[in-house]
């Protein structure tokens, strides 16, 4: 399965370059506006993409097919908004949103005193939409991203937005650890270092737990690492809803000793995540952006 993700991210440099030129020349509203022809448009032009869009709504969300064929359409739309909302966001234009915040005060506190944190997202919701929140308290926030997706994102991001001052890249290549001793040190410095949790490259280091009813794999990396580290861990997930409003979530993670009769740590801490994931994919579900077979069913 790992071979149906090369560590890019759908849109890539190209999506992004046109979304922010849709912003900048023709403002908010009106870039939603065209993005409902751009979605119209991707479901024919990525034929890939869609199978898995309609195989998530069919086998994991129950829909019928008539509701199926137009998740697929929610799904391009809220894809392309949180892209939009991203830009948009980074560059200044926070105050066109409203964002409300739940478990956040003990993150704020592990900022402003330095002890560092792991934080541990997923390709759902939004999560560069917290940089107002992040921002505040300076450049202390490291993202774990892989090569490949991280460089032609960053390089327009940094030209667009303050996103490159807010926000540090640790980059993950596939076969070395040069990324442990990185986020070893950026946690030594009292900074915050977080995960996208959800996507993996190397098939011989994967872990497996139930989401929404079915076995899924996930890499071992960010649930080994965070499990190891000498700092809190918290999920974190951004959810757009309405009215322009993000909602930010934290959840502390419960760390188990290691022991011989035990879950090990790395499968507790994936099993919480799993959980807190699940509840908000259900609040969300046109908000899960993983368009490769994460779910297994070519497999079946």
């Amino acid at each position: 399965m790992a071979s149906e993700w090369k560590g890019r991210s759908r849109g890539g440099k190209t999506g992004y370059m046109i979304f922010i030129f849709l912003l900048r020349n023709l403002g908010l509203g009106a870039a939603y506006a065209l993005l409902s022809l751009v979605s119209l448009y991707y479901i024919p032009a990525a034929p890939r993409s869609t199978a898995e869009i309609w195989r998530y709504a069919r086998r994991i969300l129950h829909y019928g097919y008539f509701r199926s064929a137009f998740f697929i359409y929610r799904n391009y739309f809220a894809f392309g908004q949180s892209i939009i909302d991203k830009v948009a966001i980074s560059s200044g234009l926070e105050d066109r949103f409203r964002f409300e915040f739940e478990g956040s005060d003990p993150v704020s506190e592990a900022f402003r005193s330095r002890t560092g944190i792991v934080t541990i997202g997923a390709h759902f919701g939004n999560w560069a939409a917290g940089e107002p929140f992040f921002r505040r308290f300076g450049p202390s926030l490291n993202i774990v991203m892989y090569d490949n997706e991280s460089a032609d994102i960053k390089e327009v991001l940094d030209k667009n937005s303050e996103y490159g001052k807010s926000f540090k890249i640790i980059p993950v290549n596939k076969d070395n650890i040069a990324h442990v001793f990185m986020i070893t040190e950026a946690l030594d410095r009292g900074e915050a270092v977080s995960f996208l949790g959800d996507r993996y490259l190397n098939e011989d280091k994967l872990l497996e737990t139930t989401l929404l009813g079915r076995n899924v794999k996930f890499p071992s990396g960010p649930f080994l690492i965070s499990s190891r580290m000498k700092a809190p861990v918290y999920f974190y997930f951004a959810v757009r809803e309405k009215g322009r409003c993000y909602r930010f979530r934290f959840v502390k993670a419960d760390i188990p000793q290691r022991s011989k009769e035990g879950p090990r740590p790395e499968q507790a801490v994936l099993e919480q995540f799993a959980s807190v994931l699940s509840e908000e994919i259900l609040r969300h579900p046109e908000q899960w952006y993983n368009y490769y077979d994460f779910w297994g069913f070519r497999r079946t």
